[in-house]
């Protein structure tokens, strides 16, 4: 009797694993994108433009997310883009769950750009990138406004009625993806990293290359394998050692 072996994980394979990965996380902010498409639909029914109290009810949505078992979010919410509201030319409806189980709390921002604290949410690539290419996008990893030691991923998709009027997005913790990131890494032979445009490391299956810490040298190394990952959402590679 003869045993047919399965062939060795490849690099390919490993980064079109992680893309999918990638794909479930962003679905995850499906119906959030729903209900804030919503908000402006019918606003147009009445030949308006919805007020910034109206995405108040987007906290239902959100609630649901960020309590659904196994979500990897810990923040998420919606974000105007300019001139898209009635009432606000830049608008943040953002919740983040509360310590210890006590419910969502609401982020509040300094939108104002004559203040030195604005925060112009609108030149950063979870913006940028659905606004200017109507593409999702997971932008990080970046230090959470919340949490200053801690690492998180920022996932968006464009919202559209039908223009562009904004986007859904959420903050994914490091920590959280770990269970969908690593897996891929583990099963290539020798040990593997998962790294950002920039070099910086998101993932690895070995102990040498810490989450965060910067490893520009692998993404021009001859003597390693590398594969983009297949995601118009992100701009990583996945490499062999």
């Amino acid at each position: 009797m003869t045993t047919t072996l399965a062939p060795p994980a490849t690099v390919g394979a490993g980064a079109r694993r992680v893309a999918a990965a990638v794909e479930s996380v962003l679905a995850e902010l499906d119906g959030l994108r729903a209900a804030a498409a919503d908000c402006w639909t019918r606003a147009a029914a009445d030949g308006r433009r919805p007020a910034a109290a109206e995405l108040a009810a987007l906290q239902g949505p959100v609630r649901d997310l960020l309590h659904r078992p196994g979500s990897p979010y810990f923040g998420c919410g919606a974000v105007a883009a300019p001139g898209a509201l009635a009432d606000a030319d830049l608008h943040v409806e953002w919740w983040y769950r509360g310590a210890r189980g006590t419910g969502e709390r609401r982020l509040r921002l300094v939108l104002d750009p004559t203040d030195a604290e604005f925060y112009d949410y609108r030149v950063l690539p979870w913006f940028a990138a659905p606004r200017d290419e109507r593409r999702a996008a997971v932008a990080g990893p970046q230090v959470d406004l919340l949490c200053a030691d801690r690492y998180v991923l920022c996932c968006a998709r464009p919202v559209t009625a039908p223009g562009f009027v904004g986007v859904v997005a959420g903050d994914v913790p490091l920590a959280a993806l770990e269970r969908l990131l690593v897996p891929p890494l583990r099963a290539l032979p020798g040990e593997a990293v998962l790294v950002t445009g920039e070099g910086r490391v998101l993932a690895a299956s070995t102990p040498a290359f810490p989450v965060g810490s910067l490893a520009r040298a692998l993404l021009a190394d001859p003597a390693v394998e590398r594969a983009a990952v297949p995601s118009s959402a992100a701009d990583w590679q996945v490499v062999r050692l």
